[in-house]
C-alpha cells in the first residue's frame, strides 16, 4: 500500500517551461482524501514551493533546498534544517566569487540572498527563489544558511565543481542542474528529507513512491520501494530506480503513473 508519494519538481513533475501539469491539484486533493501524503522535493526554497502549489500546499509536505529544509504545509512551519557553519560558508562564497561567470546564492530557511544585479542571475533566480533579497556583501550575513547555490550558465560540472574538490569530504556538493551546483552539510540530500518524513508520518520505505530525473534525486529514489526514474531521466538515475515512467515530464509522466498505480 502506498502511503507517501514524493516527487522532484524540475524535469520530473513540471513541464520544461516550469508549468504545472493539468490535473495536479485535483490529484493532490484525491490523494489527501485517501489519506495518502504527497510531498514535493526540490532544490527550490520552501517559499517558492509553497507558492507553486497555492492553497493545495496545506495538504502537503515539502523537502526544500535539496534536503536542507523540511516543512509541513498544513501548519506552514519549518520542521528541520541542516545549517552550514558560517565561517565555512564564507570561505566557499569567496571561492565561487573568484570564478568567471559564476554567481552565488546564499540560502536561508526562509529567504535567499544574492549580491549581483546581473540580469543573468535574476533570470535564473525567479523560478526557484520567490523570497529573495539583494545584499551588498554575502560574507557579512549574520543568518543561518542551509545551502549555497552556485550558478554558471556554461555548466557547473565543468566550470565550477572541480574548484570545490578539496571540500568533497567536508560537504555535500551536488550538480543539481546543468547550470546549478549546491553545497550543503555532509550527508544532506533529498533522501534524508524523505527519511525525516517517513519517521514523522510513521511510513515505511515499502509504503513510499518517489519520482526523479537528475543526480540530486539519487538518494531520494533509494528511500522508496516504488522508485521511478522519468522516461527523460539521465542514465544513472534509471539505473538506481526500480521503475521507469512510461511518459516524460512534458507528457505528464508523474501524474499518469500515480493514477495508473493507484487507480485514481
Amino acid at each position: 500500500m502506498i502511503r507517501l508519494i514524493v516527487t522532484d519538481m524540475d524535469g520530473t513533475l513540471l513541464h520544461d517551461d516550469k508549468s504545472m501539469p493539468d490535473g495536479t491539484f485535483a490529484l493532490i486533493d484525491a490523494l489527501h482524501a485517501r489519506g495518502i501524503h504527497f510531498a514535493a522535493a526540490s532544490g527550490r526554497q520552501y517559499a517558492s514551493l509553497r507558492d507553486n502549489f497555492k492553497e493545495h500546499a496545506t495538504y502537503m509536505h515539502f523537502i526544500a533546498e535539496n534536503g536542507a529544509v523540511s516543512a509541513d504545509g498544513a501548519t506552514d512551519t519549518i520542521l528541520r534544517t541542516h545549517p552550514l557553519p558560517l565561517d565555512k560558508a564564507i570561505e566557499l562564497i569567496r571561492i565561487a566569487r573568484s570564478l568567471p561567470d559564476t554567481f552565488v546564492v546564499a540560502c536561508g530557511a526562509q529567504a535567499a540572498y544574492y549580491e549581483s544585479d546581473s540580469p543573468i542571475l535574476e533570470r535564473n533566480l525567479a523560478a526557484y527563489y520567490h523570497r529573495r533579497m539583494l545584499v551588498k556583501d554575502l560574507t557579512a550575513l549574520n543568518e543561518e544558511l542551509v545551502k549555497l547555490a552556485i550558478l554558471n550558465i556554461h555548466g557547473t560540472q565543468e566550470f565550477v565543481h572541480p574548484h570545490f574538490a578539496p571540500y568533497k569530504e567536508q560537504f555535500s556538493i551536488a550538480v543539481s542542474a546543468f547550470e546549478w551546483m549546491d553545497i550543503m552539510m555532509p550527508n544532506v540530500h533529498k533522501g534524508i528529507g524523505v527519511r525525516d518524513l517517513q519517521q514523522r508520518l510513521g511510513v515505511s520505505r515499502d509504503e513510499t513512491m518517489a519520482f526523479g530525473d537528475f543526480m540530486n534525486d539519487y538518494e531520494l529514489l533509494q528511500e522508496a520501494a516504488y522508485s521511478f526514474a522519468m522516461k527523460n531521466a539521465i542514465p544513472a538515475i534509471k539505473e538506481v530506480a526500480t521503475y521507469e515512467t512510461a511518459f516524460t515530464n512534458e507528457e505528464d509522466g508523474v501524474i499518469k503513473e500515480i493514477r495508473r498505480w493507484l487507480q485514481i
